[in-house]
């Protein structure tokens, strides 16, 4: 068996980074970029006023001015205008452009207007260019704004329609094939026999993708069969990027998975990990880069494995560098932890924020990795090393969850 860490290495090494495509800003979602996103000019791109009021010159104001007659109304998206009269004030809007002859906005709240005139009120203090975002302050025209292989939230989105990209260059989400397999297994619509359970692990898989975009997921299940595993597996490894199995990849007399792989050329690039839950993971590639995860048929260890590993690589596929990005968080753990085995221990735990801003865990007890149900009471998951047998209370871990954020 490998450890965690040596899984992870193996399994990123062996990911390729997916082809280009372009997508219109309209499609947006969460894509990793691939090309740099440049300033087409400066921004703001003008003295842009930053509150409602009146704009002056603050020469008038150093020269005892208080009252300024109203010469005219600065609106948002209209022409620059001009103040003429120097002892006199325009209205102006927010984002609108400073005036040119004005160098100070004053809110409104800080005068009175009547008859046409604008009267500042006492003790209220004027300095140049108070209450103006100031033209090129954010940044200048040719500035790189997002660089290649930033993974893409509203912040960045709100920066590609600023630069005026319609079109965007980003990598080519996958299609993934999620197969179930066993005998034991209806799906959900079927009443099941007395020795049969639902399939589960597939919509929990299934969730897990989707809700971090990766949308185009077909469902499969194959029973325990060689010659229906066998050509199966070949019409799915066809068809689709990455495959995604539940089960099979075991001990037992009918996990047929692994030999059904490597008669179909899929290179094998380890089984086994040195963890708990999912100690039967197996990874590998297709002659033609293809990634295959087998992931163990527990419902703990297969949505565990997914997070730890599936997903991270897919994200790695679209470009995004793990090796900045993982692991997301830390959460520190609220009660002593004993686990004496020599592995990796991925620890179900329940999620709060302390009033100090600590993220802190807590243990949710299971009765195993078959035992999916506690795993309602869970938020995610702490990574405990190997190399330890005892966490004690107030040591921070690796955290991942099951869902995006908090």
């Amino acid at each position: 068996m490998i450890s965690v860490k040596e899984a992870q290495d193996l399994i990123i090494k062996h990911t390729l980074v997916r082809p280009k495509c372009t997508v219109d800003i309209k499609d947006l979602s969460e894509e990793v970029l691939h090309e740099p996103l440049i300033a087409d000019r400066c921004y703001p791109p003008f003295n842009r006023v930053a509150m409602d009021g009146i704009a002056i010159s603050t020469a008038a104001w150093d020269n005892g001015q208080r009252a300024f007659p109203v010469s005219g109304c600065q609106k948002a998206g209209e022409k620059q205008k001009t103040l003429t009269d120097p002892e006199a004030c325009i209205e102006v809007m927010t984002g609108a452009p400073l005036p040119t002859g004005t160098n100070c906005v004053i809110r409104y709240e800080d005068t009175q207007i009547k008859n046409q005139v604008a009267t500042v009120i006492p003790d209220i203090k004027v300095s140049d260019m108070k209450n103006v975002h100031l033209k090129g302050l954010d940044y200048n025209e040719g500035d790189e704004l997002v660089p290649k292989g930033t993974l893409m939230f509203s912040p960045e989105w709100s920066i590609t329609a600023s630069v005026g990209k319609a079109r965007l260059k980003i990598a080519q989400r996958p299609k993934i094939a999620v197969v179930s397999t066993g005998d034991e297994l209806v799906d959900v619509d079927k009443k099941p026999l007395d020795f049969q359970i639902r399939r589960s692990n597939s919509y929990a898989l299934l969730s897990s993708l989707k809700s971090h975009g990766f949308n185009t997921v077909t469902l499969e299940h194959l029973d325990d069969n060689k010659e229906d595993i066998l050509t199966g597996l070949q019409s799915v490894l066809e068809q689709n990027d990455v495959v995604i199995l539940s089960g099979g990849v075991s001990m037992g007399k009918f996990d047929f998975i692994p030999q059904c792989l490597a008669d179909l050329k899929v290179n094998q690039i380890f089984h086994k990990v040195r963890q708990k839950p999912g100690k039967p993971l197996w990874f590998g590639v297709t002659e033609d880069n293809k990634s295959v995860f087998g992931l163990p048929g527990n419902p703990v260890s297969a949505i565990t494995c997914l997070h730890r590993y599936v997903l991270p690589a897919l994200w790695h596929s679209l470009g995004l560098e793990i090796t900045k990005n993982e692991p997301k968080a830390h959460a520190v753990l609220t009660e002593d932890i004993i686990f004496k085995k020599n592995l990796s221990y991925f620890l179900p735990v329940k999620t709060e924020i302390s009033t100090a801003g600590v993220v802190q865990a807590t243990p949710v007890r299971s009765n195993g990795s078959g035992d999916f149900s506690s795993l309602i009471k869970s938020t995610g998951f702490l990574e405990l090393p190997e190399a330890d047998t005892v966490f004690k209370k107030g040591t921070a871990h690796p955290l991942y969850l099951w869902k995006a954020s908090l």
